[in-house]
């Protein structure tokens, strides 16, 4: 039985309600919350942060995963993939604000808050959230992303799937045998330089076919209503943020509901409800910026997307058809960097769950299972990994959503005391 249509409307259900009873506050009052996201990023551990969480968040579903809903809805499928953003931003902002201020020291990110919700049952229901989440890195975080890789990189320079998922599996290692340090250290340097190549390339793209911007514009207005865009966009949701594997399948825009980027938020060293427009940004990163860019790219530059049958060649079509077939190779690269940082986080949030669970790190068991997995994802048939992907991320999502609206009273209160909203008897402009 298919449940994948579950997660989107738990999602889009659960940031309506925050929406509203945070008072739109980051959409009404854009200057305010940008001032402080600012001040705040010029702490370097801030930075850091945010860097780590933008790296299990931005992915190849960023570039693929648009590039399918484009094939399949069309160009209306844009206008649904960024209007599910404005959820997914408000969710991630209400996971890393109570995470930071329900954590007593534990770890686990929304373990804790799970934990601390429910006088009876919060340690039983923390620690099933954990397993799922130690499930999930092992399988989304590793071998998925090793799959797509692999896939992506013997289709366009003919390397083997078992050398692809070795040199992966060695950069990993390399990484994450130094430690949570090395591996805030790592995506630092990683994720801007990735999201800044792709972005150049992607203006680059546009710049070329400018005169077709228009067109662009008009496409993704005027058939965002049509039936196919509609289950084109729903198709692009779930490619672009959850999966970031680049093909349809999982959760919602940037793992909003799974809870598992405020692991990633709390080494901020931010209070609460500033950790959380971390969370905000990490969903503009996401899809306003890249998949958009992805988008445009797509449609500015290829007439007929939905003559298409496989994303990357209609990625690939799009930047090499414009800049020239040199484009593939910058092209591989953010692939591979972007699924690599990717992988590198998950293992984080792998062994913050180990940790959890068991008190210890246990970096001798947990390591080489992971590192397994990268080469299971890429020689193994995906079909079971994807399935079993689907449905702890459903699970995982069920477990945090009703803690974050059982705690809903305590998210308002940070946020006023944190100087986002205003008390509702008192009025004040940007």
């Amino acid at each position: 039985m298919d449940l994948s249509f579950i997660l989107p409307i738990l999602v889009s259900g659960t940031g309506l309600y925050f929406l509203v009873r945070l008072r739109f506050f980051f959409i009404l009052h854009p200057i305010r919350t940008a001032r402080r996201l600012v001040a705040a990023l010029c702490e370097r551990g801030a930075r850091r942060s945010l860097s780590l969480a933008l790296a299990g968040t931005l992915g190849v579903g960023n570039i693929f995963g648009v590039a399918m809903g484009i094939i399949i809805g069309g160009a209306g499928s844009v206008f649904w993939l960024l209007a599910s953003s404005v959820f997914s931003a408000v969710i991630k902002y209400a996971e890393a604000t109570l995470t930071l201020d329900l954590d007593r020291g534990e770890g686990g990110g929304m373990a804790s808050v799970i934990r601390a919700t429910y006088p009876r049952g919060g340690a039983f229901f923390s620690k099933v959230y954990a397993v799922l989440c130690l499930i999930l890195a092992l399988v989304m975080g590793s071998a998925i992303q090793s799959d797509s890789v692999s896939e992506v990189v013997e289709a366009t320079l003919g390397i083997q799937p078992y050398l692809v998922a070795l040199i992966l599996a060695f950069l990993v290692g390399v990484t994450v045998f130094g430690g949570a340090q090395k591996i805030a250290s790592v995506t630092e340097i990683v994720i801007p330089l990735t999201t800044l190549i792709y972005i150049i390339m992607s203006f680059a793209t546009i710049f070329v076919n400018r005169e077709r911007l228009g067109d662009v514009v008009s496409q993704i207005f005027f058939s965002a209503f049509s039936l196919p865009a509609a289950s084109g966009g729903a198709v692009a949701v779930l490619f672009s943020r959850a999966m970031r594997e680049g093909y349809a399948r999982g959760i919602l825009s940037n793992e909003a509901g799974a809870g598992t980027s405020a692991m990633a938020h709390e080494t901020s060293g931010a209070d609460p409800a500033t950790a959380g427009l971390f969370g905000i940004c990490e969903v503009f990163f996401d899809t306003p910026l890249l998949c958009t860019l992805t988008a445009v790219s797509i449609l500015s530059a290829v007439s007929s997307p939905s003559d298409y049958t496989s994303a990357m060649a209609l990625v690939a079509d799009a930047f090499c058809t414009s800049l020239g077939t040199a484009a593939i190779f910058p092209l591989v690269f953010c692939v591979l960097a972007f699924a690599y940082s990717t992988v590198v986080c998950w293992y984080y949030y792998g062994s913050e769950c180990t940790r959890y669970l068991t008190g210890r790190e246990m970096r001798w068991l947990y390591a080489p299972a992971f590192l397994t997995f990268i080469f299971v994802g890429a020689l193994a048939d995906s079909f079971l990994t994807l399935a079993v992907t689907d449905l702890v991320l459903l699970l995982m999502s069920l477990l945090t959503l009703a803690a974050l609206v059982t705690v809903s009273p305590r998210l308002v209160e940070l946020t006023v005391l944190g100087g986002l909203l205003k008390e509702k008897n008192s009025r004040r402009r940007d």
